[in-house]
């Protein structure tokens, strides 16, 4: 039986004569989704916008004590653990990652907080009450718009503080993976959130449109594609390809471990995964030496406790193989990636797979599939414009100079030395705060005469 998943509403969960049936990892249809048509939509963001904004504090209270409720509540009859085996079933993403994910929601709920003051300028207030004069943190809207991916339950944890400096919030999930989303809102609604501040709004493409042109913001993910038609949008902060790198140019063996932990993280499926792979020196070695740690990878299924890889139905996981063994030649293959069956289940992993490249401009170091796939190439320090582009660069070296360099340039988000691509920790923002879309600074000033605090002062009391 397929499981029903309404809409949440500003009046409470909505369920849409319009439905969209989402099949797991074995094919099987799974998911019985309403979506929400455009003028219902529409509808809700008026009733968004209408609404006041949370209070800071108050709004902080509210999404820790909706960590509590995501991790002990029953949604939609799951508990947490059993909300877990589903995702991981549906969506055909490791036990293990959707586990790591639903944490780093729960940790970002508890702490939205300490990521909202790293983001504050640091001459800005937030209150102008006893404020003479300088910069107030304002928002640049009041309508927060989500168009989620479904590549990995973790990305729900950012929208957060959205909601916390007081946007209302209207999230469109992923037809992929509704399920971590309707457990999110079902969390922050029981924990006190007006229903008139966040609604779930599932749908098809036509949906993600319409919550693009109805929201003051949107986070919008994508492939390039998405990433081309909203570039010259400032009110849509896209995320699309990672493309992200690791740069090994000191022991191979240090560079291997950093390498198939980047290439392994969330079975290869996150944008901070690594991608692209440069080698200073002997880097066909390199190459060889990395499919040789990766071939014994793990092909437990999905919802096994030692999953580490994707799955998906045969007949997609094939013709993710084709085209990635049809754009280069047999002989660039260092490690071929395999179609392995989950049992009769109709599902299969995909294994890892490594390929060499003659040279570091090739337009095949920034191609991404679903699935660990790492394209090794040659690397001159003295020609690092490869690495331009990247969502992270991760640095195996000594070279000061290289590394100030991709600090320094414009297309480069983020730069790591002797960590993994994949590395993520609380205080380091992902791609620049997502204050930074969200709030400006407004210049403030007031006359004595005219300050609150001199006027209660001068009326003794």
């Amino acid at each position: 039986m397929m499981l029903e998943v309404a809409a949440l509403g500003p009046n409470g969960p909505y369920r849409s004569r319009r439905r969209l049936t989402v099949p797991d990892a074995t094919g099987t249809a799974a998911v019985d989704l309403s979506c929400v048509p455009g003028l219902v939509l529409a509808d809700w963001v008026r009733t968004l916008r209408s609404a006041e904004p949370v209070p800071p504090d108050e709004a902080r209270a509210v999404l820790a004590k909706a960590a509590d409720v995501f991790e002990a509540q029953d949604v939609l009859g799951d508990s947490l653990p059993a909300h877990e085996l589903r995702v991981a079933t549906l969506t055909g993403t490791p036990l293990p990652v959707v586990r790591e994910c639903d944490a780093m929601i729960t940790a970002k709920l508890r702490d939205v907080g300490r990521v909202l003051d790293l983001a504050t300028p640091a001459g800005a207030g937030t209150d102008v009450g006893g404020l003479r004069r300088g910069a107030v943190w304002c928002r640049r809207g009041e309508v927060f718009g989500v168009n989620a991916a479904g590549n990995s339950p973790g990305v729900h944890a950012l929208w957060l503080e959205a909601l916390a400096l007081g946007y209302r919030v209207v999230v469109r999930p992923s037809t992929r993976d509704p399920l971590t989303a309707h457990r999110l809102v079902t969390a922050l609604l029981s924990a006190g959130l007006p229903q008139d501040r966040l609604v779930l709004a599932p749908g098809d493409h036509v949906t993600a449109d319409a919550v693009v042109e109805q929201a003051d913001r949107v986070l919008l993910y994508g492939g390039q594609a998405v990433v081309d038609r909203y570039r010259d949008r400032a009110d849509v902060l896209t995320q699309g390809p990672g493309r992200s790198k690791l740069v090994v140019d000191g022991d191979h063996r240090t560079g291997l471990d950093l390498a198939a932990a980047g290439v392994l993280y969330h079975a290869g499926t996150a944008c901070t995964a690594t991608t692209g792979v440069l080698v200073t020196r002997e880097h066909r070695r390199f190459a060889a030496d990395l499919a040789d740690a990766l071939r014994g990878t793990s092909t437990a299924a999905p919802w096994q406790d030692d999953a580490t890889l994707p799955a998906m139905p045969v007949e997609q996981a094939e013709a993710l193989v084709a085209d990635v063994l049809a754009r280069v030649e047999p002989r660039q293959v260092r490690l071929a990636p395999r179609v392995e069956r989950v049992g009769g289940t109709g599902a299969a992993v995909l294994t890892p797979a490594v390929v060499e490249l003659d040279d570091p401009r090739d337009p095949l170091l920034g191609h991404e599939v679903p699935f660990p796939c790492a394209f090794v190439a040659p690397f001159d320090r003295s020609e690092p414009d490869p690495l331009s582009g990247s969502l992270v660069v991760s640095f195996d070296t000594d070279d000061h100079d290289l590394v100030r360099w991709a600090v320094d340039h414009p297309l480069v988000s983020n730069a790591y030395v002797g960590h993994p691509t994949s590395w993520l920790h609380a205080d380091v923002p992902h791609d620049g705060f997502l204050s930074e879309f969200l709030m400006r600074c407004k210049g403030f000033a007031r006359t004595d005469r005219q300050d609150p605090a001199a006027e209660t002062s001068r009326s003794g009391r």
